[in-house]
This record gives C-alpha cells, sequence and structure tokens, in this order.
C-alpha cells in the first residue's frame, strides 16, 4: 500500500511538471512571436519614412556663376528609405539650369582725331543658357521624433547637358520643414566648384 501512494505521489509529480513545462514552452512561442511582431512593425514604420518624392525648385545664382547668370531653377526625384525614426537615405536624380545674363563691357577709349573727342567703347555679351544632370546620394536627418525640422545632403556628379560649362562633383546641402505630404525646402548647391547658387522649394512625398 505504501508503495503504491509512493508511486502515486511520484506521478503526480510528473504530470504536474510536465504540464508547466507545457506552459513555460506556449509562452516563450507566445513572447518570441510577439517579439518578432513588434520589430517588423518598428521596420515597416522605419520603411515607410521613406519613400519616393518630388520637388522644384529657384534660385539666384551665386559667386562666378553670377557672372554670367541672373537665374537658376530646377527639379529632382528622390527615394528614401528610413533606416531609423530620425534617418533616411536614398538616391537621387536632378536637373538644374542657369539662365545666362547679358552684361555690358567698357573697353579702353577710342580718339576721334576729326572731332578731338574721346569716344566710349562699350559692347554687350550674351551668356549662353547651361544646365546640369546631377546624379547623387541623398540623406537627411530629423531633429526630433516629431519628424518636422530636418537638414539633408546631396553628393554626386552632375553631367553638363547645355552651354559652356564642366560637369563636376555636386555638392548640395539643404534644411527643411515637413509638412506631411509636403516639405519646404532651403538648399545652396555647388557644381564642379565654380557654378553655385542659393535655393527654394517645395517637395511633395508619394
Amino acid at each position: 500500500m505504501k508503495k503504491l501512494l509512493f508511486f502515486a505521489v511520484i506521478a503526480i509529480f510528473s504530470l504536474t511538471s510536465i504540464n508547466a513545462q507545457e506552459k513555460t514552452t506556449k509562452n516563450d512561442v507566445k513572447n518570441a512571436t510577439d517579439a518578432v511582431a513588434n520589430e517588423a512593425t518598428k521596420l515597416y514604420d522605419q520603411a515607410k519614412t521613406g519613400g519616393f518624392k518630388a520637388g522644384v525648385n529657384i534660385g539666384l545664382p551665386i559667386g562666378d556663376a553670377s557672372d554670367y547668370s541672373k537665374f537658376n531653377f530646377g527639379g529632382d526625384i528622390a527615394w528614401l528609405w528610413g533606416i531609423g525614426h530620425r534617418i533616411e537615405v536614398g538616391g537621387l536624380v536632378g536637373y538644374t539650369h542657369f539662365i545666362g545674363d547679358e552684361i555690358s563691357i567698357d573697353f579702353d577709349d577710342d580718339y576721334d582725331y576729326k572731332s578731338s573727342q574721346k569716344l566710349e567703347s562699350r559692347k554687350k555679351i550674351d551668356f549662353d543658357d547651361f544646365s546640369f544632370l546631377p546624379i547623387s546620394t541623398t540623406a537627411r536627418y530629423f531633429f526630433d521624433d516629431t519628424r518636422k525640422m530636418f537638414v539633408g545632403v546631396d553628393l554626386g556628379y552632375a553631367f553638363n547637358m547645355a552651354g559652356d560649362a564642366d560637369s563636376g562633383l555636386f555638392f548640395r546641402p539643404k534644411f527643411g520643414y515637413n509638412m506631411g505630404k509636403i516639405n519646404l525646402i532651403g538648399s545652396f548647391q555647388n557644381i564642379s566648384g565654380d557654378y553655385s547658387s542659393l535655393n527654394a522649394g517645395v517637395e511633395i512625398a508619394f
């Protein structure tokens, strides 16, 4: 009788232990599943912060470019991926066009021997338009989790498409304000160290 009671206690203890292990295993599986789902949701939310964007801008040539251009305009398309809630990186293809200016140059004075008077020599020069096709990487950083204010930079190569201008390095730091589907962006662009402009524009997120 004592042996029978002893074996019954052992059996009950074993069943209780197995049942506890089954519960622990089920909880572990549930916790692991929830963790994977949470990480997948985070990655999905991060991916949504990027996406396709298209923008247009206008600008004023500065530096050497202001000697032969009076106005600049352009546009670009970009695809960005969110690699964190505050960081986006991607690629960009754009177009920027400088409108040629007309300038007057004073040459050395000529002398009219018949009238014994000096004559001023002035000549007008019309510069041709010139344009570029920038292909670059692009990145931006948001200052806080509200994702309103951000800074960014485009870095790549700009190919000359028209006009007497050299292809070269494309560099464009920028800052912006996120309004949802529309971003307001101010930037400074420089191509080949010679063609610079200050620009303001809008960007639409799709």
